[in-house]
């Protein structure tokens, strides 16, 4: 990963330990239909979710899960993103960002991005309305993170209220449009 040049229009998705992660998939497609260039990292748990084989296929690039496979990765992935978008964003890692604990790929590489910060939350109705997790989504949207909302809708658990992931093309319609 030495030397990685910027893109214009590379996006990085940070992939995050939410059931939602295999539309991932979809997201990739879509943008790379678009001409997009993604790199995606993804937490360790996330891979319990989507594998890497997929999304490296889908992407034409490596998947990165681990910072210490080669050098400093979080400062490499800052100095390519144009924009770093964490699809899906669990609780967990909303109240890393919010509170900048950088303890993996994911959270440290947010933490050193200096372009715009998209965040998708993805999780159960009863954890989205919790009082910590709206507090960190408050913290967030003051620093300027773009928070694609969650539906209304039932998750996988048979739940039903806000939390479920927003569709892939709501999702990609504003990647895109900050990417320009």
């Amino acid at each position: 990963m030495k030397n990685m040049q910027k893109s214009k229009k590379c996006i990085v998705i940070a992939v995050t330990a939410s059931i939602a992660a295999y539309k991932i998939c979809d997201l990739v497609r879509v943008l790379t239909k678009q001409s997009y260039s993604t790199q995606i990292l993804m937490t360790e748990n996330a891979l319990r979710f989507v594998s890497k084989l997929s999304l490296e296929t889908l992407s034409k690039k490596a998947v990165l899960v681990s910072e210490w496979d080669d050098g400093m990765l979080h400062i490499d992935i800052k100095n390519i993103a144009s924009i770093f978008a964490v699809i899906p964003a669990t609780a967990n890692c909303i109240g890393k960002f919010a509170n900048g604990i950088a303890d993996d790929i994911v959270s440290s590489s947010y933490l050193a991005a200096q372009c715009p910060l998209v965040i998708a939350p993805a999780m159960n109705p009863g954890m989205y309305q919790s009082k910590a997790v709206q507090r960190n989504l408050k913290t967030l949207k003051e620093d300027g993170v773009h928070i694609i909302s969650p539906k209304h809708g039932e998750v996988i658990c048979g739940d039903t209220g806000q939390g479920k992931m927003a569709p892939i093309e709501e999702i990609a319609e504003v990647l895109i449009k900050l990417a320009k």
